[in-house]
């Protein structure tokens, strides 16, 4: 039987397209007397998404996949940094709390690494048709837009607009959908393991995982430290 050739490239946004300001975030725990630096913020992520991973997985393997699980990696994440930069456990109620906030505020993911645009420009002049899948608020087209990364992509899916989060496959249904292909024509990048591979293959995608903070080193799947090593992926897929 012949393969069917990729059409369609769904990416997710945070930490794979646009990235947080975790400096200032840092300062900020700084300033309130508790020194915090880009690599606590990145051994959090790490953690977070390690701990994400083993409570997620078996409910994906058993197909009962709940509608959303942010709260989960986030909880992980927030308890992983106060650890790193030992608040005593007064304090981490409200440390915690400020961090998120900072999160939260969609103009915070404002990093563009220099090479996103010229290589979302060349998937688009070969044809590939692109989304966005995204957990966000709400507001992730508008941010997109901002940062001038909008205008790269047919369609952009946000879980607070379509009601369901990833790795549920609704959320990637959807895009599939929009995009009037079928889970065999497309693939999803993605820099969450259980949450953007996981996902994918419950909606019948290939996943492609980001891993620039180095928590999957095991990964069975294939795994990018940039958007552009993509092309290696794309390179073994039928075209």
């Amino acid at each position: 039987m012949a393969e069917i050739p990729l059409r369609a490239i769904f990416f997710d946004a945070g930490n794979t397209l646009i990235f947080p300001r975790v400096e200032e975030l840092a300062q900020d725990l700084t300033e309130q007397g508790y020194p915090a630096e880009v690599e606590d913020f990145c051994a959090a992520e790490r953690a977070g998404k390690q701990k994400l991973d083993e409570w997620l997985w078996p409910q994906i393997r058993l197909g009962e996949v709940p509608r959303t699980i942010d709260h989960f990696y986030w909880g992980a994440y927030l308890r992983a940094l106060m650890e790193r930069i030992r608040a005593p456990e007064s304090e981490q109620g409200r440390l915690m709390q400020r961090v998120a906030e900072g999160f939260q505020d969609i103009t915070l993911w404002s990093r563009v690494l220099p090479e996103t645009p010229p290589y979302l420009e060349k998937l688009r002049a070969r044809g590939y048709f692109l989304g966005v899948i995204s957990n966000s608020i709400g507001t992730m087209e508008e941010q997109l837009a901002r940062l001038d990364l909008a205008r790269h992509f047919d369609i952009v899916i946000d879980s607070a607009v379509v009601g369901v989060e990833k790795p549920h496959p609704d959320i990637f249904k959807i895009a599939l959908g929009r995009a009037r292909v079928e889970p065999s024509e497309a693939i999803f990048v993605g820099d969450t393991h259980a949450t953007d591979i996981g996902g994918a293959q419950l909606a019948g995608l290939r996943g492609v995982l980001i891993d620039r903070v180095g928590a999957y080193p095991q990964a069975a799947c294939p795994r990018i430290n940039s958007l552009p090593e993509l092309e290696s992926v794309l390179a073994n897929l039928p075209s």
